[in-house]
């Protein structure tokens, strides 16, 4: 978990090893290795909590339709079906599969979701320059639901689908199949394009701070 690397502001702990480092200032595009077992700590990059604040903000714009609009339109004998992600849930709670239905919900919508506002709060606040408490764990709260987060998982069952209907049916991809790329593209680069350990930084120069006054 990145969020366990960070100790403070000037100490990092490599999870690969356990071996406290003393943080650096190092130029951008420059790596930062643990001297013991030479895991890469962390990547310098440029205005990384701006571009992931822009990439958050584009996939919550995103979602709804992805979630509300049909994702795809099945033509079979003459009849129409419009399946979108909200309906697949509520069909497998109508049909008594309340496990798989609560599971869909939460891995597919809720958990997404959530870590999305999650993102959006802690980049968002930093780039304001406002701080509260409630970033930090917000922060570390986005990193332990990554797990429960399976947007590429749905993804991957659709396309299977797809695959496993085309001899029976014919398929016609809805609006809400390129909302929902769009989100696991914007998803994807809201986290890959954000550098944790500079979010933690200024977390922690913050509380600090906010502790010393």
């Amino acid at each position: 978990m990145f969020w366990s690397v960070a100790i403070n502001s000037k100490i990092l702990l490599c999870h690969e090893c356990d071996l406290l480092i003393e943080n650096q200032d190092i130029c951008e595009a420059c790596k930062l290795q643990c001297p013991r077992c030479g895991h890469v700590l962390y990547t310098q990059k440029h205005n990384t909590i701006s571009h992931s604040l822009a990439y958050t903000i584009t996939a919550l714009i995103c979602f709804y339709p992805a979630v509300t609009e049909p994702i795809m339109i099945l033509n079979m004998s003459g009849l129409s079906q419009q399946q979108s992600l909200i309906n697949g849930s509520l069909t497998l709670l109508q049909d008594q599969y309340y496990a798989v239905a609560i599971l869909t919900f939460l891995s597919s919508f809720l958990v997404p979701l959530f870590r999305l506002l999650l993102l959006c709060y802690v980049t968002l606040g930093i780039t304001v320059n406002y701080y509260h408490n409630s970033m930090i764990w917000s922060f570390r709260l986005f990193h332990e639901m990554e797990e429960w987060g399976m947007l590429e998982v749905y993804m991957l069952g659709i396309i299977v689908s797809v695959v496993k209907l085309l001899s029976m049916a014919e398929i016609q991809p809805g609006f809400g199949l390129w909302a929902y790329a769009a989100l696991l593209l914007m998803s994807i680069l809201s986290t890959t394009s954000l550098n944790p350990h500079e979010v933690w930084d200024i977390l922690l120069d913050n509380k600090n701070n906010q502790d010393g006054c």
